[in-house]
């Protein structure tokens, strides 16, 4: 049960354009890694991408999806939940990440992997949309740059504050 009787969202995963997952992140309980192969079958079933529904449903899961700049966003649901709420959120991911990185090109996730996490890590809550605003996030995780990396390199510390923004609330116990 979440905040209003309902569950929100379980996982997301990110997957490339040819179906390998390169993110996973879970937030209430461990969804299967197999729920990723219900999706690109069900994917594949389209001549293009884009036209995959954005809701599947399998034995035990909703999976809810988009697809934007070749890659799919997939979140995984046990019960009904808000459908356009959970697309919105998916969206607002992307936009973050294409914010901070330029694109979600697959070689910039990898390239920016622990960044990803310690994004979603902000912008979620025990399954619900968090914090989703990009200047609230940047204030609370830097950008990556070439000098942010080799700064982190030489010293290493991270690109994350330790102190939250103005009126933030956060449940990373680093932050209270």
């Amino acid at each position: 049960a979440g905040r209003s009787g309902q569950t929100m969202i379980q996982s997301i995963f990110m997957m490339s354009r040819t179906g390998e997952v390169l993110i996973e992140k879970h937030w209430r309980g461990i969804t299967p890694r197999s729920v990723c192969d219900v999706f690109w079958d069900e994917a594949n079933r389209y001549a293009a991408k884009e036209d995959a529904p954005p809701i599947i449903y399998t034995s035990k899961y909703y999976l809810i999806s988009v697809f934007r700049d070749d890659v799919f966003l997939i979140a995984s649901v046990t019960a009904e939940v808000p459908p356009l709420l959970v697309i919105e959120f998916l969206h607002r991911i992307i936009d973050i990440y294409t914010e901070y990185f330029g694109s979600v090109e697959e070689q910039n996730i990898k390239d920016n992997f622990s960044t990803c996490y310690q994004l979603l890590e902000e912008m979620m809550d025990n399954g619900y949309p968090l914090t989703t605003e990009p200047n609230a996030l940047k204030a609370m995780i830097k950008p990556p740059s070439v000098m942010g990396r080799v700064h982190s390199y030489a010293t290493g510390k991270s690109g994350i504050s330790d102190d939250l923004a103005e009126g933030m609330v956060s449940s990373m116990l680093w932050r209270k």
